[in-house]
C-alpha cells in the first residue's frame, strides 16, 4: 500500500515550515544589528555635527573679544578714577574673571569666556600678549575649550588720523629734488646726475647720482670753474668713472674763554681734512674753502671729502677724519684743540656713522654734517645742550674731544 510514502511527504512538509521560520529569524536579527549600527552613526553624526557648531560660535566669540580690545581710543584715561563711560584705552586692558555666560541665549551650549594679560617678554613697554578662552560643556557633557593668543601694540590712536589724509606731496624731499646729502650747490645737469665743484681753488669736479647721492664721475676742470658753468655734454666723457661716497662738514672757531658751541665766531684758521693713514685706510681727496673763508674774514669753512670704498657687497669703507694744518703740538703758545660735534641724536644708546664717531665703521651712505669745532688747548670741548624747544634749542650743540 502506500503508506510509507504518505508518511515521507507529511516529513517534508513540516521541515520546509522550520527552516523558513529560521531564516526570517536570523534575518530580523541582522536588521537590527544594522538598524542599531545605524542609529548610533546618526548619534554620532549628530554630536558631531553640534559640536562644530558650537566649535565655531566659540571662535567667533573669543575674535569678537580680541577685536574689540584692539578698538581702544586712548592710550590711557585723563582721569583714571572717573573713566569714561563707554570708552576703552590701552590701560583697559587687563585680565578678566571668566564670564560664564558670554554666548547667545538660544543657543544649545552655555559659553564661559575668560582673558588672560601679560606684558610681552620682548618689549613690555609697547606690547601685550592677550589670551583668550571659551569653555563650554558639548552634548555628551565632556569639557571642550578654544584659545586664541595674540599681541596687542600700545600705538597712539591719534597718530592713525594721518592715515586718512591724501598726500598732496612728498614729505621729505632733498634740495632741487634730490638725494639730500647732494651739495645745494651741486648743478642738476637734467640727465638724472649733478656736478659739483668743491672750491674754486681746485681742478676736480665730481658728477652725483641724483637717486642715491653716490660719486659717480670724476672730472678735471679748470681752476675757477663754477658747477653752474659745465653742462652734461662738458662732463660726459668723465661720468660713470668711480663709485665714492661725500663726507662732508663745517668747521667753527671758538677761541674765547670759555668756548661756546652754540654761537662760535672766532676768525678761521688755514687748515687741511684728511683720513688717518692705516693699512685699511680708503683711497681718498679731500678739499676745504680755508683759502676763500679766511681771505673774507669768514669764520665757517666747508670741507668736501669723496671716499672711495673697497669692491665687496655692499661696497663699504672704515677710517677716522681728522683736522691738520691747525697748530696742534705741544708748546705752541697758539696751541689748539679740535672738538667734534657728536651726540646720541636719536637716542639709541651708541654713536652711529651719521652721528660723529671718532671712527667711521663701514660707511656705505654719504654723510654730511660731520662739523668740528675748534678751541683754544687749555680749554674743554664745550658740553652744549640737547635739543629743547620749548627752551629756544632747535638743534644739539654737545661736542666731545676729537684730536688734543
Amino acid at each position: 500500500m502506500c503508506i510509507r510514502n504518505c508518511r515521507s511527504g507529511n516529513s517534508s512538509r513540516h521541515f520546509d515550515g522550520g527552516v523558513a521560520l529560521i531564516e526570517a529569524m536570523v534575518a530580523l536579527l541582522i536588521m537590527a544589528v544594522g538598524m542599531l549600527a545605524l542609529a548610533g552613526l546618526h548619534g554620532k553624526l549628530r554630536r558631531g555635527a553640534d559640536l562644530s557648531k558650537q566649535r565655531g560660535e566659540a571662535i567667533r566669540l573669543a575674535q569678537r573679544e580680541m577685536e574689540s580690545l584692539r578698538t581702544y581710543s586712548l592710550l590711557a584715561h585723563p582721569d583714571p578714577a572717573n573713566p569714561a563711560a563707554g570708552v576703552l584705552a590701552y590701560t583697559d586692558i587687563e585680565t578678566q574673571a571668566p564670564n560664564t555666560n558670554a554666548g547667545d541665549p538660544n543657543s544649545n551650549a552655555v559659553f564661559s569666556l575668560s582673558r588672560v594679560v601679560t606684558p610681552w617678554a620682548e618689549d613690555q613697554s609697547a606690547q601685550t600678549a592677550v589670551r583668550i578662552r571659551v569653555d563650554w560643556l558639548d552634548r555628551a557633557n565632556s569639557a571642550q575649550f578654544v584659545l586664541i593668543d595674540s599681541i596687542i601694540s600700545r600705538a597712539d590712536p591719534g597718530l592713525s588720523t594721518a592715515l586718512t589724509l591724501a598726500p598732496t606731496a612728498l614729505t621729505v624731499q632733498g634740495p632741487a629734488g634730490r638725494e639730500a646729502s647732494i651739495p645745494v650747490s651741486a648743478h642738476d645737469l637734467g640727465n638724472g646726475s649733478s656736478v659739483f665743484v668743491p672750491t674754486r681753488q681746485d681742478t676736480v669736479a665730481w658728477v652725483f647720482n641724483n637717486l642715491s647721492g653716490v660719486i659717480i664721475g670724476k672730472c678735471t676742470v679748470a681752476m675757477g670753474t663754477l658747477a653752474t658753468g659745465l653742462s652734461k655734454e662738458d662732463v660726459a666723457a668723465c661720468s660713470n668713472n668711480t663709485f665714492g661716497y661725500l663726507l662732508s662738514g663745517f668747521v667753527r672757531f671758538s677761541l674765547a674763554t670759555p668756548p661756546d658751541s652754540s654761537a662760535p665766531g672766532s676768525p678761521a684758521q688755514a687748515l687741511d681734512a684728511g683720513l688717518v693713514p692705516s693699512t685699511s685706510t680708503p683711497s681718498y681727496e679731500c678739499y676745504d674753502d680755508s683759502v676763500e673763508v679766511i681771505a673774507s674774514a669768514g669764520t665757517v669753512i666747508s670741507y668736501y671729502c669723496a671716499v672711495y670704498p673697497n669692491n665687496s657687497l655692499p661696497r663699504v669703507w672704515s677710517a677716522r677724519l681728522n683736522l691738520s694744518g691747525l697748530p696742534l703740538a705741544d708748546g705752541d703758545p697758539n696751541q689748539r684743540r679740535v672738538c667734534r660735534y657728536s651726540a646720541d641724536y636719536d637716542g639709541n644708546g651708541s654713536i652711529s656713522n651719521t652721528e660723529h664717531p671718532a671712527d667711521y665703521v663701514n660707511v656705505s651712505t654719504a654723510l654730511t654734517r660731520q662739523n668740528f669745532l675748534v678751541i683754544k688747548a687749555s680749554e674743554s670741548c664745550p658740553a652744549g645742550h640737547a635739543v629743547n624747544p620749548a627752551a629756544g634749542y632747535f638743534s644739539n650743540t654737545a661736542t666731545v674731544l676729537h684730536q688734543p
